[in-house]
């Protein structure tokens, strides 16, 4: 059983669309089950230079936008919390604030998928955010929707930008089209901004994109690909263990159809 189970997507071509720095266990995980796993990444992840922030400055709760702002930011605003012990800590989303509670702090965060909106519901429940100093790590650039939300129930906000991401836009290269040449089983992708760039590198080429399953972590990531034409979209719970088995199911799925 247990070599059925590593053999799993045998022969199966799965392109990882994360950030480079962000795809090792995915791709280590399709290469376990013997498949062909492609690094594709439409956008890189950078960490900022930038100070920590004050251990004397005001603040109620800081909250991580997702798990980036955690491994990035942590050390930012680490003495602030040692001074601080009161300071509450907050997540956008599951795996942000799985990545939080393995640091041994407790965390409230929405359930579900999680988001700006249902942040801040969560957060009303927990403090009075018209009273309150929110400190929110996040990247450079960013929406800036949290911080609207949060602004517009009277909270005072602070930003602690720790990283910037940058798009991915050039046509696929001839080892990834040499990898592909036996087609495209399945492919990740965990942000909207993502599926737009890898788009644009396989223009021209974009049936290979539209035809094979795709597997995101958050609905709204699949309404992007859907509108771009991809046709079976799976929205799993994290970018990790649940993908893999996501990705597991749907293959033995087309295995029994067989």
């Amino acid at each position: 059983m247990a070599t059925l189970e590593m053999r799993s997507l045998a022969n199966k071509t799965i392109l990882i669309g994360r950030p480079r720095f962000q795809s090792e266990y995915l791709m280590e995980q399709v290469g376990a089950r013997a498949g062909r796993a492609v690094l594709c990444p439409g956008l890189d992840v950078q960490e900022l230079p930038i100070d920590p922030v004050s251990p004397l400055d005001e603040c109620d709760v800081i909250v991580f936008v997702s798990p980036t702002s955690v491994e990035m930011g942590w050390k930012n605003v680490s003495e602030l919390l040692k001074v601080q012990p009161s300071i509450q800590i907050a997540a956008v989303g599951r795996s942000t604030a799985d990545k939080l509670n393995a640091k041994g702090r407790l965390v409230f965060a929405p359930e579900g998928q999680g988001g700006a909106d249902s942040l801040v519901k969560v957060m009303r429940g927990n403090l009075d955010l018209s009273l309150s100093t929110v400190l929110v790590v996040t990247a450079e650039g960013g929406s800036g929707r949290l911080e609207h939300l949060l602004e517009h129930e009277g909270a005072t906000v602070k930003t602690h930008a720790c990283y910037y991401r940058s798009d991915i836009q050039d046509p696929i290269d001839t080892e990834v089209l040499a990898q592909l040449k036996a087609g495209l089983d399945g492919w990740i992708v965990t942000s909207r901004r993502s599926i737009g760039n890898i788009f644009v590198q396989f223009k021209g080429r974009e049936a290979l994109l539209t035809s094979a399953p795709l597997f995101v972590n958050h609905s709204a990531v699949a309404e992007k690909a859907l509108a771009l034409g991809v046709t079976t979209v799976f929205v799993c719970q994290d970018a990790g263990v649940a993908m893999m088995h996501s990705l597991e199911d749907w293959f033995l799925s087309l295995d029994l159809r067989q």
